[in-house]
């Protein structure tokens, strides 16, 4: 047996001994310091720092969140090449402490959630497969995820919206309560508005082009299903949530061929919210326009629906100025989003 240490071995040992001992003060210091001395630490030596900061995920549980701080400031650089091993334990960990547990606080899953959003700059696929194959019944923070993950990687969602929203319809009826319909149409806002860009950039992916009508079938019936049982909801932000959704939604949708009537019956209400809280919704921006876009499509039905054809755009040019740019979105310990430049 050889008796000998060799020097990258006593260099390893020594490194995993200061992650060890910077993890154990993120308690009486400041954290982000740590965290990003951790990282600098990781860009000679990634697979060590992760392995450290997996141990102590599975064994320390007053410290995850503070782990996953550190981790996710690791993820942020270019780890390209990582080992499957590590990789696969660290989605495996994440996507454990996302779903609902006894054990799991919200202030947990939302540092997890955060980590795989992180993680999938460099890994999208395997961070996507593992939530679609975790998603069996509806999870708010699952929904969460998916959403941010539609957000921040819009192109590369592409090929997996369709799989999204067929497990959604699959379990319509389960989501029930209002902080899970919030997140669920969450998923539909980001996934619509990364269909209307990708209607707009196709010929910047690399797989094949995607047919219009694939992705307005899939979305139809989530549409009509929404409009028809959640409008008449009293929470605000449920409210909002299905403002925010019908936006992208209406959009995508108007790219049917066929006739719009299942958008065209929900614009008087829709129009209504905008006059009673103009400040709070945001169905502005969608394929480079506001609502003014669907408005030049649908005037032949406004007069059906009681409407004067002026209505649609006076309200758009009203809140015109409400949206902007989306950012990559970074969520909160309530489960609520900031956006991050």
């Amino acid at each position: 047996m050889n008796k000998f240490v060799s020097e990258r071995e006593v260099t390893d040992r020594g490194v995993y001994n200061e992650v060890v001992s910077l993890l154990a003060h993120m308690d009486d210091q400041d954290k982000g310091k740590i965290a990003l001395r951790i990282a600098f630490i990781a860009e000679t030596k990634l697979a060590i720092v992760l392995t450290v900061l997996l141990e102590k995920l599975q064994k320390d549980e007053q410290s995850r969140v503070d782990i996953y701080w550190a981790l996710e400031k690791v993820l942020q650089q270019d780890t390209q090449g990582l080992e499957r091993r590590l990789l696969e334990k660290i989605i495996t960990l994440a996507s454990n402490h996302v779903r609902e547990t006894q054990e799991a606080t919200n202030e947990l899953k939302v540092a997890a959630s955060n980590t795989l959003v992180t993680l999938a700059r460099c890994y999208f696929n395997d961070v996507m497969c593992e939530l679609l194959y975790r998603l069996e019944l509806p999870e708010e923070f699952i929904f969460i995820t998916l959403g941010n993950l539609s957000s921040a990687y819009a192109l590369e969602c592409i090929p997996f919206v369709g799989m999204i929203l067929n497990v959604m319809i699959s379990m319509l009826e389960l989501v029930k309560d209002s902080r899970m319909r919030q997140a669920f149409c969450g998923v539909l806002e980001k996934c619509s508005r990364a269909v209307n860009g990708y209607f707009t950039n196709w010929g910047k992916c690399p797989f094949p082009r995607m047919g219009e009508s694939q992705f307005c079938n899939t979305i139809l019936p989530l549409y009509c299903h929404v409009t028809s049982n959640w409008p008449n909801c009293e929470e605000l932000e449920l409210k909002q949530a299905i403002i925010k959704a019908l936006g992208p939604m209406m959009s995508l949708l108007l790219h049917k061929k066929e006739p719009q009537n299942p958008i065209f019956k929900e614009i008087s209400w829709l129009l209504e919210q905008y006059k009673e809280e103009m400040d709070v919704f945001h169905v502005t921006k969608e394929r480079q326009g506001p609502l003014w876009v669907p408005a030049r499509c649908v005037r032949p039905a406004l007069k059906q629906h009681g409407m004067a054809p002026g209505a649609v755009e006076s309200h758009a040019r009203g809140s015109a100025d409400l949206g902007g740019d989306r950012v990559a979105p970074r969520v909160d310990n309530d489960g609520t989003e900031t956006e991050e430049a």
